[in-house]
Order: C-alpha cells, then sequence, then structure tokens
C-alpha cells in the first residue's frame, strides 16, 4: 500500500468519525465534508474508479444533507458512513471490506433516489412559493422525526417554522389551530415542562398529522366547489389557464395577499390539486391494507440483505424471550428492559430499511410498550407482560414468513395483525393492566420440595412454626435438610429472578462448514487410531518412532475434544422455550404452576437440540395438563395449591440425561390396565392376573399409539398422539425413555441421550464370532 493509499484512508477515516458525530442542522460541518471529499475523489488515481464512483454518490448525499432536502437523514448518514467504511478497506486489500462497494453503490443509489422521488413535487412550485415550501407541514413532520429531546436547537427550529406555518395563512383555520397546539408542545420540551419528552414527541407530530388530514380534507372539498363553477361556466370552458384559475379567487383560506393574485390563484390550485392526489393516494393505500391476499414484499427486494436479516433477526427475538422470561419473575431487571427494547428498536429499522413494512409497524408499536416500561411509566407484570410476549410471537411469524417469501411464496398479512395493532396502540383501551398474575413467584420450600430434599407436610409443619424469620432459615434450624441444600436452592431461586448472563465475544460460523470440520476431524481419529495400533508401532522395535506416534496420539484427542465442544450448546435455550410453554399452558388451563430447572448449562450436541424439542413439548404439556392437579383439587388433597413442574439435565456415563417431573397426582396404575384392555394391549381375560405386571411394563404402556387414559379431549391434549412419537424420537437417537410413578405424589419421565452423534470412544468386545462395541 502506498503512502497517498495511506493519506486517503486516513481521511475517509476522518470523514465517517465526523459523518457519525453530527445533526442535520449542522450545516457548516456537513459543508466542510463536502469539500474535503470532493478534493479526496478528485485525487483519487484512475485505477480507483469503483471507489470514484461510490464517493460520487456519498456527495451526493452530502448536497441533500446540506440542502435539507432529505427525507431520511438517519438512514442516509448511517449509508454514507458504511460507503466510507468499504472505500477504506477496499483500498487495504481490494477486498471490498465489510460491506462491498457494489452494495455501497446500490444502497445510496436507492435512499437518494427516494429522496428524488419525494421532492419532485415539491420542487415544481420552489420558484413561485420557495419561502413557503421551507415551511411546509410535510417538512416540519419530517424534521419532527429526525429530532430527538435532547436538540434544544432543533426543537427551537421547528417551533418558528411552526409558528411561521401558523401565521402565514397558508392553511385552513383548523390546520393553524393544531400546528399551534404542536408549537406550544415543543416549548413545553424546550422549557423542561413535559413530564415525558418522548410522550410529548408523539403528540406533537399526532398534532401534525391532524392538521396535514385537516389541510387535506380542505382542499378537496374547495376543488369540488371550484369544478362546480367551472360546470356552471362552461361558455369560458376553452379560456386560458389564469380565466380557470381566477374562479376560485374568492374561495381563497383566509389570510392569503398577493400582489398577483393570477400567479396566487395559480399556486394555490396546484396545492389543492396536490391534496386531492395526497387523499387519493391514501385512500388506495388503505383499499391495499384491507385486502387480504395483498403481497407485502417488496417488489425490488435485496434478497441477500433480506437473508442476513433473518438471521439476525432470529437471534434478537431469541434473546428478547429470553430477557422477558426474566423479566416475568424481576420486572425491575433494567438491564432485561434494555435487551428486548435494543432488539425491537433494530428490528424496527432495520426492517424499515429493507421494507418490510408489517415487521417495521409491529415492532415500532412494541418498542413503545417496551419503552413505556423502560420510563417507569408502566410496570411489566400481567397484562402488560402477555401483551409484549404477544407481540413477540407476532413478529417471530412474520420473520418465517419472509423467509419462505425469499424462496417465492407471497408475504401476507397475519390474521390477527390489526387487532394486535389496535391493542398496541393503546393497550389500556383494550383492558390490558399490569395486575399481577395469580401464579406466585418460586419459593425456596417449593424448590426444596422439588428436589426431593423435604416432604410437602413436613414443610408445611416448619411454616407454621415459622413465625417472623425467613423460611429459610427455619428450615436450617429444623435440621430437616442440610445448609447445603438450603444454599444451593436460595442460589437457585436467585438465578431464576436475575437471569443474568456474561456476553461473550462469538463469530458466525455456517454450520455446514462447522460439521465438515467435525467429520475431518473424526476421519482423522480413525485414521490416528489405525496407524496406532499397526503392527510396526506395536512391535516396538522403533522407540522414537512410538513416542513420536504417543505425542501426536495427545494432540488429536485434544483436538477430538476442542472440536466436539465446538458442536456443543448448552440445553438452557431449550429450556426457556419450557419456561414459555408452561406459562402458557398453566393459564389456559387455569392452574398454577412454578417451573423449576437445574443444569441448564449441561452441554448437548447441536444436532440433537432440534431432534429433543419435540419430545420435551410433549412431555412438559403433559405434566401440566394431566400430570398438575388444578388447585381446588390440590388443596383438597393436602397439597399447596401451586404445582411444581421441574426440568433437569445432568451428565451421566457418557450420555445426557433429561427428566421431567411433577409433584402432580402421578400415574393411574389401574386406569393404564384398563385402558391397555380396552385396545387388546393386554389379555381382558379374567384368568390374567394384572399383578403379574411391573410397574416399569405398565407405564411403558402410554407409548403405545393413541393411547391415552385423558377423559376429555382439547386443544392442549387428550387424542393420545404424541408420546408415541417422544420414544420414536428419542430411539431413533439411540436413546432411552423410561417413566417413574407413585399414585398422588407425581411422575418423572427420564430419557437418556448419546452425549454426541459423532464418533465417540468404545471399547470392543468379541464374542466367539461376534463383535461388540
Amino acid at each position: 500500500m502506498t503512502q497517498k493509499d495511506e493519506k486517503i484512508i486516513h481521511t475517509l477515516r476522518s470523514i465517517g468519525e465526523d459523518v457519525d458525530s453530527l445533526s442535520i442542522n449542522d450545516s457548516d460541518e456537513w459543508s466542510n465534508i463536502y469539500a474535503v471529499l470532493e478534493k479526496v475523489k478528485k485525487n483519487l488515481p484512475k485505477n480507483k474508479s469503483a471507489i470514484a464512483e461510490v464517493l460520487g454518490l456519498c456527495l451526493s448525499g452530502l448536497k441533500t444533507i446540506i440542502e435539507k432536502t432529505t427525507n431520511d437523514f438517519l438512514s442516509l448518514v448511517s449509508e454514507i458512513s458504511e460507503s466510507l467504511i468499504a472505500a477504506e478497506e477496499y483500498i487495504k486489500d481490494k477486498n471490498e471490506g465489510k460491506l462491498p462497494l457494489s452494495e455501497s453503490r446500490k444502497m445510496l443509489e436507492k435512499i437518494l433516489a427516494n429522496d428524488s422521488e419525494k421532492n419532485i413535487e415539491a420542487s415544481e412550485n420552489a420558484a413561485s412559493r420557495e419561502k413557503i415550501e421551507k415551511m411546509s407541514l410535510d417538512g416540519a413532520a419530517v424534521a419532527l422525526i429526525q429530532l430527538e429531546p435532547e436538540d434544544a436547537q432543533g426543537l427551537i427550529d421547528l417551533k418558528e417554522s411552526l409558528e411561521k406555518i401558523a401565521g402565514d395563512g397558508s392553511y385552513p383555520e383548523s390546520s393553524c389551530e393544531c400546528v399551534t397546539r404542536a408549537a406550544e408542545r415543543i416549548m413545553m420540551i424546550i422549557d423542561g415542562a413535559a413530564p415525558t419528552p418522548d410522550a410529548t414527541m408523539e403528540e406533537v407530530g399526532e398534532l401534525l398529522e391532524q392538521a396535514m388530514n385537516l389541510a387535506a380534507d380542505y382542499g378537496r372539498e374547495d376543488d369540488k366547489k371550484t369544478i362546480a363553477e367551472r360546470n356552471d361556466g362552461s361558455a369560458q370552458e376553452q379560456g386560458d389557464d389564469h380565466k380557470d384559475f381566477s374562479i376560485t379567487e374568492n374561495k381563497k383560506p383566509k389570510g392569503v395577499t398577493s400582489g398577483n393574485d393570477s400567479s396566487n390563484s395559480d399556486a394555490e390550485n396546484k396545492e389543492k390539486v396536490k391534496k386531492v392526489k395526497q387523499a387519493e393516494k391514501r385512500e388506495s393505500e388503505l383499499q391495499a391494507e384491507n385486502d387480504p391476499n395483498q403481497d407485502y414484499m417488496p417488489e425490488d427486494a435485496d434478497l441477500e440483505l433480506i437473508g442476513e436479516f433473518i438471521a439476525e433477526g432470529s437471534d434478537l427475538i431469541e434473546a428478547a424471550e429470553e430477557a422477558l422470561l426474566t423479566l416475568e419473575t424481576n420486572p425491575d431487571d433494567t438491564e432485561s428492559v434494555g435487551k428486548v427494547f435494543r432488539a425491537f428498536h433494530t428490528i424496527k429499522g432495520t426492517s424499515a430499511f429493507l421494507e418490510l413494512t408489517l415487521l417495521a409497524e409491529m415492532g415500532h408499536h412494541a418498542e413503545s410498550l417496551l419503552s413505556r416500561v423502560r420510563d417507569g411509566e408502566i410496570r411489566y407484570s400481567g397484562g402488560y407482560a402477555d401483551l409484549t410476549l404477544r407481540a413477540l410471537d407476532m413478529l417471530k411469524g412474520i420473520l418465517v414468513s419472509v423467509e419462505e417469501a425469499v424462496g417465492g411464496s407471497p408475504l401476507l398479512k397475519p390474521v390477527e395483525y390489526d387487532e394486535l395493532m389496535k391493542i398496541l396502540e393503546n393497550p389500556e383501551a383494550a383492558g390490558v393492566s399490569a395486575q399481577e398474575d395469580s401464579i406466585n413467584e418460586p419459593r425456596v420450600g417449593d424448590i426444596l420440595v422439588a428436589q426431593g430434599k423435604i416432604g410437602r407436610e413436613k414443610l408445611e409443619e416448619i411454616v407454621d412454626d415459622c413465625h417472623d424469620e425467613k423460611i429459610g432459615t427455619c428450615i436450617i434450624k429444623s435440621k430437616e435438610v442440610s445448609t447445603t441444600d438450603v444454599g444451593q436452592a436460595l442460589r437457585t431461586q436467585k438465578k431464576m429472578k436475575a437471569g443474568k448472563q456474561v456476553v461473550e465475544s462469538s463469530v458466525r460460523v455456517g454450520t455446514q462448514r462447522l460439521d465438515r470440520l467435525i467429520d475431518m476431524v473424526g476421519e482423522l481419529v480413525i485414521a490416528h487410531s489405525m496407524v496406532a495400533q499397526d503392527d510396526l508401532i506395536l512391535d516396538g522395535s522403533n522407540i522414537e518412532l512410538q513416542k513420536k506416534v504417543s505425542h501426536t496420539n495427545k494432540i488429536v484427542r485434544e483436538l477430538q475434544d476442542i472440536s466436539m465442544s465446538m458442536r456443543m450448546v448448552p440445553l438452557k435455550t431449550t429450556f426457556n422455550k419450557m419456561a414459555r410453554l408452561v406459562r402458557d399452558i398453566s393459564r389456559k388451563v387455569g392452574k398454577k404452576v412454578n417451573f423449576v430447572t437445574e443444569g441448564e448449562d449441561t452441554e448437548i450436541d447441536r444436532n440433537l437440540v432440534d431432534v429433543i424439542n419435540d419430545p420435551l413439548v410433549h412431555m412438559v404439556r403433559n405434566a401440566v395438563d394431566h400430570g398438575i392437579e388444578t388447585p381446588d383439587v390440590r388443596i383438597k388433597n393436602g397439597k399447596d395449591e401451586t404445582g411444581v413442574v421441574k426440568l433437569s439435565a445432568y451428565h451421566s456415563a457418557g450420555s445426557v440425561v433429561v427428566e421431567i417431573s411433577d409433584n402432580g397426582k402421578g400415574l393411574d396404575r389401574s386406569v393404564i390396565i384398563a385402558k391397555a384392555k380396552e385396545k387388546n394391549l393386554i389379555s381382558s381375560s379374567p384368568d390374567f392376573n394384572d399383578d403379574t405386571l411391573s410397574d416399569k411394563e405398565v407405564f411403558n404402556m402410554i407409548f403405545e399409539p393413541g393411547f391415552s387414559t385423558a377423559t376429555v379431549i382439547t386443544d392442549v391434549s387428550g387424542r393420545g398422539v404424541g408420546m408415541d412419537v417422544v420414544r420414536k424420537n428419542i430411539e431413533s437417537l439411540r436413546g432411552q425413555a423410561e417413566i417413574r410413578s407413585e399414585m398422588g405424589k407425581g411422575s418423572v419421565f427420564k430419557m437418556s441421550l448419546p452425549l454426541t452423534l459423532a464418533i465417540i470412544d468404545g471399547m470392543v468386545v468379541r464374542v466367539g464370532s461376534e463383535t461388540y462395541v
């Protein structure tokens, strides 16, 4: 790289830093940047024409910023910054950097084209109404979007513009009243008198929108009158433009004065026609929105960028869901609120740039709801928690639809989209409140009972004798449970409430590449084992060669361990999904359930994660729907009204064991046997002795296809499909499924899975002519 290239890179980097730090009102600084960048472009060598083309587009973008004619300041600044980085990286190694120059050019052209289209109509009347156009309602609305409550100078400029709009008589009186109120609200923000500046800014936006609608309505009514008058004066139908326009001279809005009535009438009529067209456009857009078969996929969609967004959006939604579940146990966790807010904000911004309007609008309203939580206006609990999770589910569903649309399917609006949008716009009007749910937070005693450290009856005796002391202290004093176990339960409780995690840096790698690497490591292990066990090595004649093979063996083994760890992922994400499932099902069936997890950091082969998801869903659903009793039944049976479902995982003898246990009613042996006889699974002869069947044999019958003891079929469960699929999925992975149950005390569903589907160590045993591993 030449010294001249280094100088260009330094200049581009400096410009990029300045671009990111300026606001739209820093006109002088933008002009200086324009001059410097123009000089850089002129001095570029001829072999850097690709960079010159991109810098030329950057200069065009800077010009629209200086002239304040851009309609999307933030997106334009972002693309200019990314393009400068791409140019810098291109000069370094001609690898087109983080963002290819071709993509930079395409994005800048797209934004500049949008600005150009939106400004064509405004430029037609620039000569006659230059001063008015600079402070039109449309321009004020655009300026408001680009402002932050902290931008005092920008707010002052906008307030002055609104006052001019309200006072010059260019708009009907009803519109001017809305504009005046908007200016007053901005003054409240400037003076610090607004209780919530963000909410006040939204109110200003609503007032400006109302003013524009009133102006459009006024223009439409005036045009109707003009057409009627023209029809009455048909004799002058072929007259010149001045005669036509003079018909509306007395129809001017109050306050418009000019030395040239004819030119003013011309401008007025053009403005009215423009507003009529805008109203017709809004009406056609509304009709399109009501079409259930409308395809919301952009016509000129950049499929590559959308593909990257789908991957990023899925990660954001997953992180947001985890944070929302953490918030449900600890609504004051500001870190989790921020994590969810950033996820919604990123999805909204990126999807808006990609013109994915369904995602952008839903993300915007979800972000607004989280903004109220962040500002302390509402508390994340009760109905607000349900509404946020519902919005997250909607975003997740739309993202899946976008992925299908990339493959050619139409992107349709979900059935419940409009209803949810209406609720998000005004949750309180829809009856949403922060009323706390009836499901209690996890308690130390419940955790100890779920872990089998103490019985429920004994715990209740301790609670009765415990007065003002904490329950954990009382349990320790009773000596029924060791201090270590109580401490572990307290840590589990704290972890469930906090749910914080350390964010580690990572690099996204394609799963196919990772699988290929692991497969090759497996082949290397096999090849090395064949070499190490060759007779030439084992005969011991070459000691030095044996040492080298032994040393290589250590390296290969370590490489195998590292590659296997790359393939392993913790079960935490899967467990969190089950927490959401328990929450939703328990509310649906009217039960109170505490969900306890243990060993969520246990790692498993990532290829197994998706496979075990369905078995887990079935077993957790059964635990809540069939296992846990309703609160009144539990109280009647002397149990706590809140049931406990525990999901645990641990490593055992080279396998991963996942257990789902509950403290519900357990499996009824007699009911299962009766159902088995009905389905001819066992003999129904009177001579058959049911006692000859072990509990294991009886309980395993529920894995038979179509087997169900449920008396009522619901949309949750009861049709007998699921448990046979559970066993098939587990056995297809060389795993095992077991059931333990005690009537009236609960059940434990256990599945043992291999630690990995890749190569594992084994011992070869020969019995006669047979070989076993």
